[in-house]
């Protein structure tokens, strides 16, 4: 199996890494994973793809077994003439473990590009929406196949983009002013980015969206006022 990988996201201390696996010109399947670097994002990758083509292997292994069995095992019906005919037996649909996560998300990936286009939405808008909706604040930090279906579900179903866009202007004016308050707290740019981190876990205030971006502001406000009354 040959191994592709795609750096997705990176910062300082997280990067999320996509692997696809690939036999000759078929493509197998993909996994996302997130780490501290991108050899472990890696690593973690390619370890969640394989076990899910091994889930794959094991079951389609197992539901062959079992037709197998099922084929050359007779079942016995009891007449009342008391002659004996053997019919095979019927294959139950719950015996068979059915594995309903694909393993290649690159459609749905691709859905949700196509439907951010649609929308006319820039990064800070998604971001805006995907915060309010799912409670993330970067897509790359998706890793649930549940959660990106569901994503994707409710960008189709958003039929007001204006709702979730974010004024540039807006989120200028709040940084300018959070500018302000860490000049009055005398805070230097590690002491503001250990602040974001702790937090918000992220390391500048471009990762915020609109919403915690007015969160930082405010909680910076309520440090300078203890500060000043001190």
């Amino acid at each position: 199996m040959r191994i592709e990988s795609k750096l997705c996201h990176i910062s300082e201390n997280k990067a999320v890494v996509q692997v696809n696996g690939w036999l000759n010109d078929r493509n197998l399947g993909s996994a996302l994973a997130e780490g501290a670097t991108v050899e472990v994002a890696e690593d973690k990758a390619i370890s969640r793809l394989n076990e899910r083509l091994n889930a794959v292997t094991k079951d389609v292994s197992s539901i062959n077994t079992n037709n197998e069995h099922k084929t050359k095992t007779p079942l016995r019906i009891e007449l009342p003439n008391s002659e004996k005919i053997e019919l095979p037996k019927r294959e139950k649909v719950e015996d068979i473990n059915i594995n309903h996560e694909p393993n290649d998300w690159s459609s749905e990936l691709t859905a949700i590009d196509a439907e951010i286009e649609r929308l006319k939405w820039s990064r800070d808008d998604e971001i805006n929406f995907l915060e309010k909706t799912l409670g993330y604040n970067n897509r790359n930090k998706i890793t649930s196949y549940a959660d990106i279906v569901k994503y994707l579900s409710l960008l189709k179903k958003t039929d007001n983009p204006n709702q979730f866009k974010v004024s540039n202007g807006n989120l200028n004016t709040l940084i300018e002013e959070s500018d302000i308050i860490l000049r009055d707290l005398s805070w230097d740019h590690k002491q503001g980015r250990e602040f974001l981190q702790k937090e918000f876990n992220v390391l500048t205030r471009k990762e915020l969206s609109e919403t915690q971006l007015v969160s930082f502001v405010e909680k910076l406000k309520l440090i300078r006022n203890e500060y000043l009354a001190h």
